[in-house]
């Protein structure tokens, strides 16, 4: 027979209590700003137009030399960073939500694009990325003929 004895079965429940109360503060306190490598990630917006795919991508405060965009196949990929505004002086943050340093967005492109006609523009913090579709005319459609043998 197993004998629980009360005061084991009252710590139990004082240490569940004190988890869950950390549990729950973690759960609606902002990430620190120090992300521990992580890179953080701008929001975008994908659409299609008759003749193009259109990229948004939100970079609030990032000057655009630190902005670089790569485009292989179907996949658009976006990163740099976001600096300090003030680096070097001593602050004490009562709220942390803009994230900083490195960020990197990968956007799956939903159908082929023409990457020598694709371009780009930066104003007021949103990159858009203009990605002309490839002309359906332009598709190469191969028969394969086998040889014929002896």
């Amino acid at each position: 027979m197993v004998e629980i004895r009360y005061d084991r079965l009252t710590s139990i429940q004082g240490m569940q209590r004190q988890m869950e109360r950390l549990l729950d503060y973690l759960g609606s306190s902002k990430p620190p700003m120090v992300h521990f490598g992580r890179m953080w990630e701008p929001a975008v917006d994908v659409y299609e137009t008759e003749k193009n795919i259109v990229v948004l991508v939100e970079l609030a405060g990032v000057k655009q030399d630190r902005v670089e965009v790569v485009v292989a196949g179907s996949t658009m990929v976006v990163k740099g960073e976001r600096k300090e505004t003030a680096p070097g002086s001593r602050k004490r943050y009562y709220q942390i939500e803009i994230d900083r340093g490195h960020f990197e967005r990968v956007v799956l492109l939903p159908s082929a694009i023409d990457p020598d006609r694709t371009r780009a523009a930066y104003e007021d913090g949103l990159l858009e990325i203009i990605l002309p579709k490839v002309d359906e005319e332009r598709v190469l459609r191969l028969r394969v003929i086998t040889p014929e043998g002896p």
